[in-house]
């Protein structure tokens, strides 16, 4: 009991510090606030007299002419004692005094930067010779708009004394009412919720979280929160999906459900990423986004986004099919425009003998390579697709031999997806050989057993690199220059899930060069299945 009225008490006695000290910081707020907006009226004031007074005709007329009788200081005075003003001075375009309260002052210069001449309006609050003033500044302007002196209009602190002493007293009493009041609140509020159930409280905060909740897990993106040790603190159902979770994670650390990886690395920030980085898992190609998140200089962890972009990949691939064929057509026109212009000398030195001849060969070896792909690949499109890499493949100074003794239109796998591992393979193998000396890259198809056929491209370069030659397949691992609106580093990784997904497989070992052989299933093995 004595440790409740103890509780009891140190509550109250906090309430009643907190009211307190709120009402003081609001008083004193308020007070500032008032004031200076009454000072500020003054200065108001002070400039409405300047502007009268500068724009009255006698005195726009004594300072172009000087004021020899010195008519301005009646004027001024006239004006001060009917205003209230403190003082009005009138000075000539110099910054002379030409009229002041205080006579011996007539004829001496104004103190200070003098804005007015310059012909901007000002107010302040300074101390002149009088004491302590808000103070009004304005240039006068002569008939012909220039400016031909200054009136400066100014009503000492001391007039408004009195109402600042006004003013403070209301808001000691406002402040005093407002303590009392803020008191008599505090405790209605305190009964209040000391009478309220808790229950009703956790049925408040349990509504907010399953909102929270239902909010999170609807959105499209993966979300994942971690602590700065990789513990996860927060999955919602899109992240589970994009990263193929079919458990509960929530609270476990990130190194125990995901694979070593890169997407573990991203994740962790191990590895150094810009805004966004791309990355493959089994199923779908991932826009990973990390921020730390800092509080008060302390690092609390981080907030990972994921989206799936693995339609994005598929239009990736589309365009770089069509960049192929754009390169292809144009390595062609670069070779027949060469045979062409090599037949157009024949002729012209009149060895028409040859130029039949050279024609006839030229004709002939295009349409044997045409016709012999055709008969043994018997699958148009990656014929025409090797055809198109012959031309590339020349132009760049490598020998692309091909040896197809099977045909390729049995492939259990889609077709655009064998055109994409091909395609891809040999861009590789013909980008590898490309400067060696007696550059070559083979292709050969070849059925070991019948019902799986084998895909081995081979080529000169420099071969894999040792001793961890199964880095090429990290998406994101490349030896190339950047591309602008483009990735690097993601076609042997698009090559090893497209394999795998068709249930075949990849090896790759260096031989005098890098050799790749993938293996897959042909339609033999799907019918037979079926049957079974």
């Amino acid at each position: 009991m004595a440790t409740l009225r103890g509780t009891m008490l140190k509550l109250g006695s906090n309430r009643i510090l907190v009211v307190l000290i709120a009402a003081l910081v609001g008083t004193t707020l308020a007070f500032r606030v008032a004031q200076a907006a009454q000072d500020n009226q003054y200065k108001l004031r002070a400039l409405a007299i300047a502007n009268a007074t500068a724009a009255m005709p006698d005195v726009i007329t004594l300072l172009t002419v000087e004021d020899p009788t010195h008519e301005l200081q009646t004027i001024a005075e006239n004006i001060r004692k009917k205003t209230g003003a403190s003082y009005v001075v009138i000075a000539d375009k110099n910054g002379i005094r030409l009229s002041h309260p205080n006579p011996a002052l007539i004829g001496k210069r104004l103190d200070g930067p003098l804005p007015a001449l310059r012909g901007i309006s000002s107010t302040n609050t300074d101390k002149g010779t009088l004491g302590r003033s808000a103070n009004g500044k304005t240039p006068v302007f002569g008939y012909q708009n220039q400016i031909v002196g200054m009136v400066s209009a100014g009503i000492l602190e001391s007039k408004f004394a009195a109402d600042n002493k006004y003013l403070a007293q209301a808001f000691f009493l406002f402040g005093i009412g407002f303590i009392l009041f803020g008191f008599l609140i505090a405790e209605l509020l305190s009964r209040r919720l000391k009478g309220q159930k808790i229950a009703h409280e956790l049925e408040r905060v349990t509504s907010q979280y399953q909102e929270h909740d239902a909010m999170l897990h609807g959105i499209k993106e993966g979300v994942i929160t971690l602590t700065p040790q990789g513990k996860i603190t927060l999955i919602n159902d899109e992240a589970l999906r994009l990263l193929n979770l079919h458990f509960t994670v929530q609270g476990r650390q990130i190194r125990d459900v995901l694979p070593e990886g890169r997407l573990l690395d991203l994740l962790l920030g191990q590895t150094q990423q810009g805004d966004d980085d791309l990355v493959l898992n089994e199923n779908f190609a991932l826009r990973v986004n990390r921020r730390p998140v800092r509080q008060m200089g302390r690092d609390i962890g981080a907030v990972i986004t994921l989206r799936d972009r693995t339609e994005h990949i598929g239009l990736l691939r589309e365009l770089d099919s069509v960049r192929n064929l754009t390169d292809a057509l144009r390595a062609q026109q670069h070779e027949y425009s060469n045979r062409m212009h090599t037949l157009n000398g024949l002729i012209e030195l009149g060895r028409y003998e040859e130029a039949s001849q050279y024609l006839g060969e030229i004709s002939t070896i295009n349409a044997d390579l045409a016709e012999t792909l055709h008969d043994n690949i018997a699958n148009p499109t990656i014929t025409a697709l090797l055809i198109a890499k012959v031309s590339i493949a020349r132009e760049r100074g490598v020998n692309l031999l091909i040896n197809a003794e099977v045909p390729m239109n049995d492939f259990a796998i889609e077709q655009n997806a064998l055109i994409t591992i091909v395609g891809n393979l040999l861009d590789n193998a013909i980008d590898a050989a490309a400067g060696s000396k007696n550059a070559f890259v083979e292709i050969s198809v070849t059925s070991p057993g019948g019902k799986r056929k084998l895909i081995r491209v081979h080529d000169s370069g420099r071969g894999l690199p040792e001793p961890n030659p199964e880095i090429v397949f990290q998406d994101g691992y490349t030896t190339k220059a950047p591309r602008a609106g483009g990735h690097r580093g993601i076609g042997l990784a698009i090559v090893q899930r497209l394999v795998k997904q068709a249930n075949g497989e990849i090896t790759y070992f260096n031989q005098n060069g890098a050799t790749f052989v993938v293996e897959l299933p042909t339609t033999s093995i799907i019918n037979e299945l079926a049957v079974k």
